[in-house]
């Protein structure tokens, strides 16, 4: 089955998709066809990155939250869940949500189902439907899966929807990090590109640190309120999505997790899911351990030139009382 790397024109004859820079501008234009605007609510998971925040803050609107299970299934009854015009379900590295408690909730409240697809272009549910497809909107960060400088998508699921959707931005950013084509460009060097790419990283990351006394980059608050870059997407995009050999990149995930999954048995790290599923490209190994087994990890990470990272940095209004669980997900990111 073909990976939907341009996606299919609908019934009604009108492009169901829209091109963006960040996901954070593909979800601006979900939420707005979702009915919400001023004074209205938006319904997140409290384990969410913050900077998810932004399109809600900029709509007038206000998020209120359900909580989510060590597994990162959505916990509690849906007829407990605040009232809300749209509803957020997210597919967590790539694995596929159970969508039956969102369908539950937007039957009684009536509420716009967006599917959060950000971290799992290129992967399916067990049935073999895309992520993504299975709920009238879905969001995708295409530069979450592909080295590319950005790239993001609104995918409309609904012929009623599209009436309402905008026209498509032209393709003439620059890249909102263009670093990353550098670092793809480095990658794809014969033999030693994997070696240079993995020093580069440890260089610019020892500079950061030079300049700012921490390797990774400080959270800002202001990513709860604002994008600050232009929404345009890169002029790359659509050559990069043409040219994605979606199989491969399948294989070659799915070959990864294998490995990071046997080195996480021996070294008694916990996995945040217990099997991989059928169908599933993921987005990277997400676990839970103690500091001896995130060293381990990270021994692993380096020998295969991956990044391995804490996630999310979850909103202020979550980080103080949100569980445990929560602040101690490490990821073995599979951007190659």
């Amino acid at each position: 089955m073909a990976a939907p790397r341009l996606f299919p024109t609908h019934s009604a004859g009108k492009e169901p998709a829209r091109y963006y820079s960040l996901a954070r501008y593909a979800l601006l234009d979900a939420l707005r066809l979702s009915g919400v605007g001023q004074g209205r609510r938006v319904l997140l998971p409290s384990f969410i990155c913050r900077d998810l925040l932004a399109p809600i803050a900029m709509l007038g609107a206000t998020p209120c939250w359900y909580e989510v299970t060590a597994g990162l299934t959505a916990a509690g009854s849906p007829d407990t869940w605040p009232e809300a015009d749209a509803v957020l379900a997210v597919n967590y590295f790539g694995f596929p949500q159970d969508l039956s408690p969102f369908v539950d909730y937007a039957t009684r409240t009536g509420a716009g189902i967006v599917e959060d697809n950000a971290h799992g272009y290129l992967s399916r549910d067990t049935k073999g439907r895309w992520l993504g497809t299975r709920t009238p909107l879905g969001l995708f960060s295409l530069r979450k899966t592909l080295r590319i400088p950005d790239g993001a998508a609104l995918l409309v699921n609904d012929d009623t929807l599209l009436i309402g959707l905008p026209e498509q931005l032209p393709f003439a950013g620059s890249g909102v990090n263009p670093a990353q084509a550098l670092k793809a460009s480095l990658r794809r060097i014969p033999l030693i590109g994997s070696g240079l790419l993995r020093i580069a990283t440890v260089l610019a990351r020892a500079v950061r640190k030079q300049k700012t006394g921490s390797e990774i980059p400080f959270s800002d608050p202001l990513s709860e309120t604002q994008i600050l870059s232009s929404p345009n997407p890169w002029a790359g995009l659509g050559k990069a999505l043409t040219h994605c050999d979606g199989a491969a990149e399948i294989a070659r995930r799915r070959e990864a997790y294998s490995r990071c999954a046997l080195e996480g048995e021996r070294c008694g790290v916990a996995p945040v899911f217990s099997t991989l599923p059928d169908y599933c490209a993921p987005y990277g190994y997400p676990f839970r351990s103690s500091l001896s087994g995130r060293a381990a990890m990270q021994r692993l990470a380096d020998r295969m030139g991956f990044d391995l990272v804490t996630w999310p940095d979850l909103p202020e209004a979550v980080r103080t009382k949100a569980p445990e669980y929560y602040h101690n997900v490490y990821l073995i990111n599979f951007l190659w």
